[in-house]
């Protein structure tokens, strides 16, 4: 390891891990109180600003629904909880919605011309689509100028302007994994071509074909889908019936292809599955492959532009590490080691890296994805430039007036930095799941109803809360009635075989690393007793009192 390498390990532990609170997190290590109070106060901002951007129908612009979920997802783990349920539930409609739209179409293509193609027999390989051709120049195309533009390779097509866009793999977005799986029960039964290779083959095959063809956006952006997805509690592995981890897993095998030809895209994709925190879902080969990367004996090369791909790629292997040690890959901290330091080194004496927000916000990202910290500028410093050309163009400040035109995608590249998170935190993270479950029926003239109290205490601090329900209902139901009240009291659930149970309230978790859960109590004569029955089974009478509480059980 490196002397300028060591110098760097000077930065926090606590921005290493995902943030367990939303409280402001020590981004340079403690000490810099007044940084510390100007990130917070520029995260609560930039927050409010983008969750002002999303539209009437659930998205956000241009296509950045994804990004925007994500971003804020690790900006604030409770956001989305805070919304109201209608606003819960449109934002994941949403963001399902445009998944299966890019699926559907393509789909039903796929189904024609899977009929039609006759299948290889076991030892021919079905249809690849390659084009590594383009898997060097198209990622280095058309630039955006100004501090914003990002100076990825990847980032092709962009506008101008300091935050004129996000990524050129988001412009060019697969179809999503759907289509395979929706072509093949489509087909089935239907024009089958009459082969001798066994059931299993030709399911293979006609999965392989689809996916390939339905993802013509790109793996890159399916695995910016799959991440905001499981950012807010949704499954990957049966979406609607299809398992988008094991498709994407053949997505990785065909690398290059159009549309996914660059490591920006792929580490997003590897991103998709080592966040689950499964320790054998991503194949050996594609470890291997993120090692190599595009350029592994030189991993600084000669591009100024490579930043954003590095931080990604650093990103990814630190996600990635627990399966890439238990695969027996040796040199993957002496690979992620090199990519830092190229990083460190790329930094400029305006304490940019790249010269815009973006680049910037991604490089601190990776770095406190390993523990390091800059090193031609102070960390509290290069944090400052970020925050001044956020301030100066308006995103920091309440009601400003913008300078260049917001980018949404841009924003929600840069705010996880904010919360000292970055897009591999999902590994480790302790997510508020929002309740998506329905409201109850509003109260209506002559309904019977019980009032009961409640007292929430994490451990900290106690909150007292009157609840009415309509006799009859559950505590359950009592505190979805509460949520949709305007006290700001939010909660958080997990079904099981014995029902729901709790995972969160007004933002604090259960955590099985701090060995804690929420414990319901029954207060009866002062005298408290722990609930013989979770949230669905309990009945609240007239006067009840119940205390849930965060309990040890170390």
């Amino acid at each position: 390891m490196s002397i300028p390498y060591l110098a760097c390990i000077l930065f926090l532990c606590v921005a290493c891990l995902l943030s367990s609170s939303d409280a402001a997190c020590m981004l340079c290590g403690p000490g810099f109180p007044e940084l510390d109070e100007r990130l917070s106060e520029a995260k609560s901002a930039v927050i409010d600003w983008l969750m002002r951007e999303q539209r009437g129908d659930g998205s956000w612009p241009p296509a950045s629904t994804a990004e925007s979920v994500l971003g804020l997802q690790l900006a604030d783990r409770g956001w989305l909880n805070g919304q109201d349920l209608n606003g819960r539930h449109l934002t994941k409609a949403r963001l399902e919605y445009e998944l299966l739209r890019y699926l559907v179409p393509q789909a039903s293509a796929d189904r024609a011309q899977v009929q039609e193609r006759p299948v290889p027999d076991s030892n021919e390989s079905g249809p690849r689509g390659r084009s590594r051709s383009e898997s060097g120049s198209t990622e280095r195309s058309s630039r955006g100028h100004g501090r914003h533009s990002s100076s990825s390779a990847e980032r092709s097509s962009r506008g101008h302007g300091r935050h004129s866009s996000s990524s050129a793999e988001r412009r060019s977005r697969g179809h999503g994994r759907h289509s395979s799986s929706s072509a093949e029960r489509s087909s089935r039964g239907r024009g089958r071509p009459s082969t001798s290779a066994s059931a299993d083959r030709i399911e293979e095959v006609r999965t392989r074909q689809c996916g390939l063809q339905g993802f013509s956006r790109g793996a890159g952006t399916l695995g910016q889908y799959m991440l905001a997805l499981q950012s807010v509690c949704c499954d990957t592995d049966d979406f609607y019936g299809v398992d988008l981890d094991r498709l994407m897993t053949r997505l990785l095998r065909d690398f290059p292809q159009e549309n996914f030809n660059n490591f920006f895209q792929y580490s997003l994709a590897i991103l998709s599955l080592c966040s689950q925190g499964s320790e054998t879902n991503i194949p050996k080969r594609a470890l291997r492959r993120l090692a190599v990367g595009s350029n592994r004996d030189d991993p600084c090369g000669s591009d100024p532009h490579s930043v954003d791909t590095l931080s990604m790629q650093v990103m990814a292997m630190v996600c990635a590490r627990p399966q890439a040690m238990g695969r027996g890959l040796g040199e993957w901290e002496d690979i992620i080691d090199a990519r830092v330091q190229c990083i460190v080194a790329s930094q400029r004496a305006d304490c940019s890296f790249g010269g815009n927000t973006i680049t910037t916000a991604l490089a601190l990202q990776a770095l406190s994805a390993v523990g390091a910290a800059p090193v031609v500028c102070p960390c509290d410093v290069t944090a400052d430039f970020l925050l001044d050309v956020l301030d100066q163009e308006g995103y920091t400040r309440e009601n400003a007036t913008f300078t260049v035109h917001p980018s949404v995608g841009s924003i929600a590249q840069i705010i996880p930095i904010f919360n000292c998170n970055n897009f591999g935190s999902f590994a480790n993270a302790s997510i508020d799941c929002p309740n998506y479950d329905l409201a109850p029926a509003p109260f209506q003239p002559g309904d019977l109803t019980t009032s009961f109290k409640l007292l929430v205490d994490d451990g900290s601090t106690v909150i007292d809360y009157g609840v009415m329900i309509i006799q009859g209902e559950s505590l359950y139901t009592g505190l979805l009635r509460l949520e949709d009240s305007d006290v700001g009291f939010t909660f958080g659930t997990l079904p099981s075989s014995f029902g729901r149970f709790l995972v969160s309230l007004n933002g604090v978790p259960s955590s099985s690393t701090d060995f804690t859960y929420w414990s319901i109590v029954e207060v009866e004569g002062g005298v408290e007793g722990l609930a013989n029955s979770g949230i669905e089974g309990l009945f609240p009478v007239e006067d009840d009192c119940y205390i849930i509480r965060l309990t040890s059980y170390a």
